[in-house]
């Protein structure tokens, strides 16, 4: 499960508008459309901690796509056969802690358990994160293991979310990838510069700018009200490091399972900067099944965008089977 973890003291600006930004049950329970008591809201949180930032309730309606996303919902505490704790088999292709390998020439690395955010449809929230603590000797170990597999091309920064790393820590871990002569490519996924664009840093930027490999960022973003002119500016900073940025989003019943939100977004995406890339069938995390969209009904709705869209803004419609060599729907 990913934990929630006081802020130090003294820390980086982000880190404290992270701490100072954090709802709690108190409040959560003072919004009566939730229709959660505060019972039922600590259940909820001794499951999968809630993780919200204060900013999104002034910006978005209570019962809206976005908040919808992000906000405890009693359904959590039913969980229908075919959900499980480990849905994408992540912990079979954990090669050792704090590595996945699942597809050929790529491996994940996990970052750490910190998200700005918790989705209430995680995939993760169950991962037993305690052997990937964010630690320069873990982190050793698993940049050994990235050296001595000459098959890798790629890796790919996970979590959690990378950028919750100090960028000091995140330039060890570029600097010492780039070192990797079998390394072509960096990939960070994200929800920073959607959620809290103020984690685009002028160091991280200089990371980004200072690595020589290829370098792709892709963002997590499900609705178009989440593209804010602050996300579009943090996107123009990282695209000026060279960076490829791409987003992977999920489809989400009662969210985004309409082709008109789904143009919408790539339109909106694409403006900023992004191009689509995948559109993923919900992972049959542990409570999660209210979000579910069957695959008939995906496919129709993939169907109604492609004909409204360019080939290069359709995002390919796709579902993480454990065990297989690569994504499929």
């Amino acid at each position: 499960m990913i934990p929630r973890k006081p802020t130090p003291k003294h820390t980086s600006a982000w880190k404290k508008l992270f701490a100072e930004s954090y709802v709690g049950i108190k409040e959560l329970t003072q919004f009566e459309a939730l229709n959660i008591d505060q019972e039922h809201l600590a259940s909820i949180d001794r499951l999968f901690p809630i993780q919200l930032d204060r900013r999104l309730l002034k910006n978005h309606a209570l019962t809206g796509p976005v908040l919808r996303q992000y906000l405890p919902s009693a359904l959590e505490l039913i969980n229908p056969p075919g959900y499980s704790g480990n849905p994408v088999g992540d912990i079979e292709a954990t090669a050792q802690p704090g590595i996945i390998k699942k597809y050929a020439h790529r491996a994940l690395l996990i970052t750490g358990h910190t998200c700005p955010i918790h989705c209430r449809y995680c995939f993760r929230k169950d991962f037993p994160y305690a052997g990937s603590n964010a630690n320069q000797h873990r982190f050793e170990n698993a940049l050994k293991f990235c050296a001595r597999d000459h098959t890798l091309h790629e890796v790919i920064l996970s979590g959690g979310d990378p950028l919750s790393l100090e960028d000091a820590m995140l330039e060890h871990l570029f600097t010492r990838l780039q070192s990797i002569a079998h390394i072509k490519t960096i990939r960070l996924h994200t929800k920073f510069p959607s959620i809290m664009p103020e984690r685009i840093t002028e160091k991280l930027l200089a990371i980004l700018t200072q690595c020589d490999l290829n370098k792709v960022c892709v963002f997590h973003i499900n609705h178009p009200d989440e593209i804010s002119q602050a996300f579009r500016d943090a996107v123009a900073k990282i695209k000026n490091t060279d960076t490829t940025t791409l987003n992977q989003a999920v489809l989400l019943k009662n969210i985004n399972n309409s082709a008109d939100v789904l143009v919408r977004l790539s339109h909106e995406l694409f403006d900023a900067g992004v191009l689509p890339y995948y559109l993923h069938l919900l992972d049959r995390a542990r409570g999660t099944h209210h979000f579910n969209v069957p695959a008939d009904e995906a496919k129709k709705i993939i169907g109604a965008v492609k004909r409204r869209l360019p080939g290069y803004l359709v995002p390919k419609l796709a579902r993480e089977t454990a065990g297989l060599g690569s994504k499929a729907y």
